[in-house]
């Protein structure tokens, strides 16, 4: 008996010491357990996926589609007015790629509800020129050259039809969806559902929200620079070695969603501001790079050229106004679009002085932008 007292009393003191050791160790204590930041968009849940966003897949494919169905008309193709505007809501078959047609998505009903119209009548009006075109002139729709081999499809206003369409649904679509649905508080709030997983998924509502989100910027999720990145996608890695933006977005998309997972609510929305304030500086940096290009063409007399670099600016100034953070007015961009572009946004009458007005009021917008606005 008094050998079992001494056992217990070591055995009591022995765990005394211990515990008084762990309380005086510098070194952290286990915490429960917490997902780390992953290298890759991959997120699983019991060894399968919890990613999601084939949906945007399908809506990145199909503008990609549409953009090539116009580009026919610089060879001389009729295009079909019907097949457009199907192509836009995805109705009656329009797109070569079957998973297409039989998915039950669509480009338009995603598209920002004040601005489909606009579209609507640009995908007409590039059917109607496109009939016999000829010449393209002030005031006259048509094919005007780049190259002795290469000729775009403009409206009389000089507007390029492609690149209005593909630049125009990358704000109106891609960035109005990131910015006014998949990230806000209706999607990713703290009242989401982000404990019981959606029924038949692998993912909580909250988790797929913010993966619809990053579908939509375009990138593989090996944030591969040699891998297929579409759209948003390639043009913040065009603009990476200025900005950064590529490397802050992935890193924003990572620790946003792991910050989900971790039920980290602060870090959740820090990151969100940080993806809405990284495509928004892309935007502003892409549209002064086709702002110099336009000079460029306008010095060299380049018309064709002109019309292709204005019509891509037009599109990433136009983005601008989807962002409900946006540190550019909403008049700042109207003068820049009716005016600086040209009168009513009549390229044919653009200027030098107009475009360097255009480019000062981003610059001054976007001062982190002033020291390399002249090399984008």
């Amino acid at each position: 008996m008094k050998i079992q007292n001494k056992l217990t009393s070591l055995f009591a003191i022995t765990l005394l010491v211990l515990f008084a050791s762990c309380e005086d160790s510098d070194d952290p204590q286990p915490q429960d357990d917490q997902l780390a930041v992953p290298s890759t968009y991959e997120f699983t849940r019991n060894g399968e996926s919890s990613v999601d966003y084939s949906g945007q897949t399908a809506r990145l494919n199909m503008l990609a589609e549409l953009k090539s169905y116009i580009a026919t008309s610089h060879e001389g193709a009729t295009l079909d007015e019907q097949k457009l505007l199907n192509m836009f809501a995805n109705e009656n078959d329009p797109f070569e790629d079957a998973t297409l047609n039989a998915s039950t998505k669509q480009l338009e009903n995603k598209t920002f509800v004040a601005d489909v119209e606009f579209f609507k009548d640009i995908l007409s009006s590039a059917a109607t020129v496109s009939v016999d075109a000829g010449d393209a002139a002030e005031g006259q729709g048509g094919l005007i050259a780049r190259s002795p081999d290469n000729k775009i499809l403009v409206d009389e206003k000089g507007w390029e039809y492609t690149q209005l369409i593909e630049k125009g649904l990358m704000g109106a679509t891609f960035l109005h969806q990131i910015y006014n649905s998949y990230l806000t508080d209706a999607k990713i709030g703290n009242d989401v559902e982000n404990e019981e997983l959606s029924e038949g998924k692998n993912y909580t509502a909250m988790e797929h929200h913010w993966d619809e989100a990053f579908g939509y910027w375009g990138v593989n999720p090996e944030f591969d620079t040699e891998g297929d990145n579409q759209f948003w996608g390639k043009y913040t890695y065009g603009r990476e070695s200025y900005l950064g933006s590529a490397t802050a977005l992935k890193d924003a998309f990572l620790k946003g969603r792991t910050a989900i997972v971790n039920k980290d609510y602060d870090e959740r929305d820090a990151q969100r501001d940080i993806i809405y304030e990284q495509f928004e500086i892309t935007a502003a940096a892409t549209a002064i790079h086709y702002i110099n290009e336009s000079i460029t063409d306008l010095n060299n007399a380049d018309q064709g050229n002109l019309f292709h670099h204005l019509s891509e600016g037009y599109g990433f100034v136009l983005a601008l106004k989807y962002s409900p953070y946006k540190q550019i007015s909403t008049a700042e961009i109207e003068v820049i679009l009716e005016e600086d572009f040209g009168t009513d946004g009549d390229f044919w009458t653009v200027t030098v002085e107009g475009l360097n007005k255009a480019k000062s009021t981003l610059v001054a917008t976007y001062p982190s932008l002033k020291d390399i606005a002249d090399e984008l």
